[in-house]
């Protein structure tokens, strides 16, 4: 079991801005609509994760966005709260996270400790199922929590894991779950499966949280409340 004060959790988001960010999402919110639902998710998630005590890190990019962002972390009274680390520019998926890990592993060299990633896509995440999962890991086993359409919400990891395990995912397919477990085994590490949750990547995506997700009232007020401007007039 990985303590938590020994843990690092790693939200790993795209800073929003217009036509750069949720662009599936445009054809129904427009380019402004996707970017002001994206920073909604986002401040939600930053809020929601806030109290727990792990060592916190938004894994960022693009990198010139870092002005920007520190100013938005500084007007939500989050800037000592969430560290910040850019994302390595250029590579796919797998070698992003992968830097991040290589991050995490130099701030500590603690055997027990973990590393639980999450992105701003998914909005059945709370804190008791980020603790749940932390609680699952040891130095060799890990946690993920697939998403309906067969990629992951959430992965906890081992620290001292290899970031050969983030090697050889096909990224953004209904396969990356299943790689990810697989390459996980492969490198020594089983994986324990958790509850499969939805995220949201499409417009009919919407259109599910809105109508089924009550409890995203109370934890995620921000994208909720965006939702609520949008389909306000539609009974639920």
């Amino acid at each position: 079991m990985a303590p938590l004060q020994f843990s690092h959790l790693l939200l790993v988001a795209r800073f929003p801005s217009p036509g750069k960010c949720k662009t599936r999402l445009i054809p129904r919110l427009g380019a402004e609509g996707a970017s002001v639902f994206a920073l909604a998710a986002l401040s939600d998630l930053l809020h929601l994760f806030a109290g727990l005590p792990v060592r916190k890190t938004l894994l960022f990019t693009p990198d010139e966005e870092r002005p920007a962002l520190m100013r938005f972390l500084q007007e939500e009274g989050l800037s000592s709260t969430w560290n910040i680390h850019p994302q390595i520019a250029g590579v796919e998926l797998g070698a992003r996270l992968s830097g991040g890990l290589e991050y995490v592993q130099r701030l500590s060299d603690d055997h027990q400790a973990s590393v639980t990633f999450i992105g701003m896509d998914c909005f059945d995440l709370t804190p008791d199922r980020v603790r749940s999962s932390i609680a699952s890991v040891t130095p060799s086993k890990a946690h993920i929590l697939p998403a309906r359409d067969g990629g992951y919400v959430l992965l906890s990891i081992p620290l001292r894991c290899s970031g050969n395990v983030f090697d050889e995912i096909p990224w953004s397919s209904d396969q990356t779950g299943d790689a990810q477990v697989k390459t996980l085994t492969a490198n020594g590490i089983a994986c324990e499966v958790g509850d499969t949750l939805d995220d949201v990547d499409e417009p009919e995506d919407l259109d599910r949280l809105w109508r089924t997700q009550d409890q995203e009232s109370t934890l995620y007020p921000r994208t909720m409340k965006f939702l609520a401007s949008i389909f306000g007039h539609e009974v639920r």
